[in-house]
């Protein structure tokens, strides 16, 4: 009976421990735009930021009956403590890609810490230092972070541009883009895209990369914009729906936002809106052709 009461008792310790923890949300909700006057002109709304989607409650198809395998591996310089790194093949041709860990220990400004993913929706993430904790008190953090929640909308994620346009398009032809894609995933060679993008899905047209054209053009709905440089090379890409008139897009790690206004993409990746003084080397590395992409005859 004492051996049994004392069980308890230091489990009740350890749990009481982990309570007094500080547990904070750690990246998606950091890199959140300002909501400054220049930086929100063009969003529709004062809501606009934020992880977006478009899936509807089912799937009709899968993302992976393209490809003819998937297969993990560990390369030699990476961070393979936070991400799990994966080949995703078809024909003689692959896509690689990093999915975030649900769980990760890392150092941060000299302090010991865990991350976890709540899996409660929208998914946030957290973040605890564990400095001076056992294991069975990591273990009662691990779980109540799992199991918390600070709001009904996740701010950011582990996407990049191109990841999380696709994400929105797959789950709008109810695609189902996991495991390649999710809110955890990122490509991690990008001339590898332009052989996936062909695979995938239809080039409609291309347009010069201008506010002045693009603003006339009749583009059309549930496209993707690939905006692309003159060295072949993907540099953005943006959801595009016709009505309402929206473009969703992401600013490299920065959350999510909506506009209605192509003017704030084009503005800071295309190489005739930009407002920076680049040398040509630099402006090369802008776009000057948008793509155009959708999923018909697919």
């Amino acid at each position: 009976m004492r051996s049994i009461f004392s069980i308890i008792l230091t489990l009740l310790n350890v749990c009481a421990f982990a309570q007094q923890v500080e547990i904070r949300e750690s990246f998606t909700n950091d890199f959140i735009p300002s909501k400054s006057v220049a930086e929100r002109r063009y969003w529709i709304d004062n809501n606009a930021v934020g992880v977006r989607s478009m899936y509807s409650g089912e799937y009709c198809d899968s993302l992976v009956r393209y490809f003819d395998s998937i297969e993990e591996y560990h390369p030699q310089v990476a961070d393979t403590t936070s991400h799990r790194y994966y080949r995703a093949i078809f024909g003689v041709d692959t896509l690689c890609y990093k999915e975030r860990r649900e769980v990760l220990y890392s150092t941060i400004a000299g302090k010991r810490v865990i991350e976890v993913e709540s899996i409660v929706a929208p998914h946030q993430r957290f973040v605890a230092e564990i400095k001076g904790l056992s294991e069975e008190e990591i273990e009662v953090l691990k779980h109540k972070m799992q199991q918390m929640q600070c709001s009904e909308l996740l701010m950011n994620n582990a996407q990049t541009c191109i990841f999380y346009a696709l994400n929105l398009m797959f789950d709008y032809h109810k695609i189902d883009p996991s495991p390649i894609i999710t809110r955890n995933t990122n490509f991690t060679d990008g001339h590898q895209l332009n052989v996936f993008f062909k695979q995938i899905f239809t080039l409609e047209t291309s347009i010069p990369c201008k506010y002045s054209v693009l603003s006339k053009t009749d583009l059309p709905d549930n496209c993707v914009l690939v905006f692309r440089n003159q060295h072949n090379e993907f540099i953005h890409a943006a959801f595009y729906q016709k009505n309402p008139n929206r473009f969703y897009t992401k600013n490299g790690l920065f959350a999510p936002v909506i506009v209605g206004d192509i003017r704030d993409i084009t503005d800071r990746y295309s190489r005739y809106d930009t407002k920076q003084r680049l040398s040509e080397e630099g402006l090369s590395k802008l776009a000057d052709t948008v793509l155009v992409f959708t999923l018909a005859n697919k």
